[in-house]
């Protein structure tokens, strides 16, 4: 008897979730698990959603404002760190800036279904001033001033793990970013995964990620690249020095190609 595919997808279907979408969100952390196979997907095939929410945006944000498949971004950093500006940043861009906390605030908002949830008006003065459609409220209980973050609703997440199974159990392995937290608000999770195996919880070990929270599961080996997903791999640093060097209207076939790569 055959085994059960449970949620294993192809990249394809799995990208088209987000054709259309208010808001996308990506995981991972700096150049480590972020899910590019999908994104690099998005840029070939010239897909379109209107924001992107990362918490801190690299070079798959900024392939994907190059590919021009995003229209705003919304996190509390983007850039390619050491390596410059990517050939997105260059551009320029819609960005609305957020804090770590404020960030944390919107999308726990989001889990617990509430219709804001408060900010310490001293924690968020310069907030305030980059945000002022922010509204601010009393305490009931100290008079103080706070700011009233509200919900950062997700239609898609897309995470890339270390191991993943078909019934989208997974295990992120080295930091695991607010990878769950984007999983919890969000309406549907994609998992990519570097290796796929038959039960991930398997000799006892312990998901970071479990199959309620996952809609689909896509066996994606590189699908990091050239990022890095420890310990399969490291950080591809020439290739992402080559990647910032690019024009902005060459990015779309470098991410063509690399898929093309990646399929064979």
């Amino acid at each position: 008897m055959a085994a059960s595919q449970g949620k294993l997808a192809g990249l394809a279907d799995a990208a088209e979730l987000a054709r259309g979408a208010q808001r996308i969100a990506l995981g991972g952390w700096s150049f480590s698990r972020r899910p590019l196979a999908v994104a690099m997907h998005w840029a070939a095939q010239g897909l379109r959603f209107d924001e992107l929410l990362v918490l801190t945006g690299g070079i798959e944000t900024d392939l994907l404002l190059a590919a021009g498949v995003v229209q705003r971004v919304r996190g509390f950093y983007f850039g390619m760190e050491a390596l410059g500006m990517g050939p997105g940043l260059k551009g320029g861009c819609e960005v609305i800036e957020e804090t770590e906390t404020s960030l944390m605030l919107g999308l726990n908002a989001a889990v617990e279904g509430a219709s804001f949830l408060p900010l310490p008006a001293r924690h968020g003065v310069a907030l305030a001033q980059l945000r002022p459609e922010l509204r601010s409220l009393r305490c009931p209980y100290t008079n103080d001033e706070q700011l009233a973050i509200p919900p950062l609703h997700v239609d898609v997440a897309y995470v890339h793990a270390w191991r993943a199974d078909r019934q989208g159990n997974a295990v992120f392995a080295g930091h695991r970013a607010a990878d769950r937290l984007l999983a919890l608000a969000a309406r549907q999770t994609v998992v990519t995964c570097d290796e796929l195996v038959d039960d991930i919880t398997a000799g006892g070990v312990e998901a970071d990620l479990t199959e309620p929270l996952v809609c689909m599961v896509v066996h994606a080996p590189g699908g990091a690249r050239p990022g890095a997903c420890l310990p399969c791999y490291e950080a591809d640093w020439p290739t992402l020095l080559d990647y910032c060097a690019l024009e902005r209207d060459a990015v779309a076939g470098w991410a063509r190609a690399r898929l093309e790569g990646f399929a064979r």
